[in-house]
């Protein structure tokens, strides 16, 4: 029997930002893949460059169904991420996907960094999955953001000049006899946020210009 895979829902991440010259990331490697595998077959698609990249992987099968879904965005003030890995199966099927991106940057000045977190992980029968986002300081080897399994959350984080960090967002579905599976994320981060007495001259500035439409 065919099975009909739920269609992972993205939902579009957007963070106001404050343009700030020499203010972001600053990207070195980036690695950003999707990968179905149902039995012995594969589809696989992966990207090492920057900026926006989406793309799927699929295998379809009479009693195994595997699909994999990733879209991203790269920029010098933003990183958006939208994924999902999917598995399902019957009459003992093996089914696995995953969906992830690696993600290194350097900050270029001390600045505070919005972030959203969605994680979803769910599953049914002999279905097994997992979905993370870590951030990790590789200067110093802190892990300074982490989340898996289903969460939603949002907040602020600090980065530090100068310094190397690697973010992973990592989606994992798989079923080994009837089941199904699904890990599914939409992350994002945001620089930079103003500092107070930044925050306060913009009030400023709005304040001034309310009065000049005024007169």
């Amino acid at each position: 029997m065919q099975l009909n895979m739920r269609t992972a829902a993205f939902a579009a991440v957007a963070l106001s930002t404050v343009s700030v010259a020499n203010a972001g990331f600053v990207y070195s490697s980036a690695n950003r893949t999707v990968e179905a595998t149902v039995g012995a077959t594969t589809d696989t698609a992966s990207d090492s460059g920057f900026g926006t990249w989406f793309d799927s992987a699929s295998v379809f099968a009479t009693s195994s169904n595997a699909l994999a879904q990733h879209g991203s965005q790269l920029s010098s003030t933003s990183m958006n991420f939208a994924g999902a890995a999917q598995a399902s199966a019957t009459a003992g099927g093996v089914a696995n996907a995953t969906s992830f991106a690696i993600i290194d940057f350097v900050s270029d000045m001390d600045q505070v960094v919005a972030f959203i977190v969605g994680l979803t992980s769910t599953g049914s029968g002999s279905g097994f999955n997992s979905v993370i986002v870590t951030l990790t300081d590789t200067t110093t080897s802190t892990v300074r953001l982490t989340a898996s399994a289903t969460a939603a959350f949002s907040g602020s984080l600090s980065l530090d000049s100068g310094h190397s960090y690697r973010l992973v967002i990592d989606a994992d579905a798989g079923v080994q006899g009837t089941g199904d599976s699904l890990g599914q994320y939409n992350v994002a981060f945001s620089t930079p946020i103003p500092a107070p007495g930044a925050a306060a001259l913009l009030g400023l500035a709005g304040v001034v210009a309310r009065r000049r439409r005024q007169r």
